[in-house]
This record gives C-alpha cells, structure tokens and sequence, in this order.
C-alpha cells in the first residue's frame, strides 16, 4: 500500500485515504467493495501513525534512530539524483493554496534537494484537515516570534 502523511509532524497530521492505493485499487474503493475493512479501519491506522512518536519516546526515550534512518533515505534520494517521491517538510508558495507556511508535504527529490512540492487532489475534508495543520504551525510560528 502506498499512502501520504501531510501536515505539520505532529497531532494534527493526516492520512489523505483519498490517494492512498494498494497495488493499482484506490483503498476507499476496496473498503466499500470487500466489505472487510471499513473507514474506521483506516482512522485507526491514522491514529497510529500520529501517536507512533509517543510509543518510541516511552521505548527508547528518544526519536532520533527514526530521524536518523529518514536523514539517510533523503540523503540518498539527493545523492542518487533519484527524483523520489518523499514527504518532506516544504515551502509552499500557492500549492493546497497556502503560502509562506512548512509543512508536511510529497516532494520530488533530487540532487537540487526538492525540485517540486507534488499537490495532491484533496477532498473538501481532507483540505480542512491541511487547513487545520497550517493553523497549528501558524500558532506556533506566532508564539516564537512575541
């Protein structure tokens, strides 16, 4: 399965199961077709993601083998001249029609490091989810700067 986490890294980053596909089968459309797995399902496995940080921080008392292994697949998506696909902390400058802002977002990646912030065909609630990310940063922005 392949799927993005967008947003700021943190409590209010998503999964946009819009886009996530399992082989060539969008995973919204297996979910309604088997009968198996439902929405719910796939709000769990958000809810994992988000809280994953807290679980290694009780484990290990730190994140940073994880910051680590993602350091290393950057640097060898730049390195290689891959042009990857990873999700990376990115300036947007009108893409998801927001600016000025870093956030969690699929880039291109190659040796120039981002070559292009990839956007993604949203739904109206998963753009409020975006939204909502950016406002978190914005807050955050604000108080390092009184």
């Amino acid at each position: 399965m392949h799927a993005y986490v967008l947003g700021e890294h943190g409590d209010s980053e998503f999964v946009p199961w819009s886009q996530a596909m399992l082989a060539t089968k969008p995973v919204l459309q297996l979910c309604e077709s088997n009968g198996k797995y439902k929405r719910e399902d796939l709000d769990g496995i958000t809810e994992e993601v988000r809280t994953a940080a807290y679980k290694i921080i009780d484990a290990k008392r730190a994140t940073y083998y994880g910051i680590g292994m993602a350091m290393t697949r950057i640097t060898r998506a730049i390195f290689g001249d891959e042009n990857s696909v990873l999700t990376l902390s990115a300036k947007l400058r009108g893409e998801y029609g927001m600016r000025d802002v870093f956030i969690g977002v699929p880039c291109i990646v190659n040796r120039n490091g981002i070559r292009r912030v990839l956007e993604l065909d949203l739904t109206e609630e998963e753009m409020e989810q975006f939204a909502a990310s950016v406002q978190t940063l914005d807050e955050c922005y604000k108080e390092l700067n009184l």
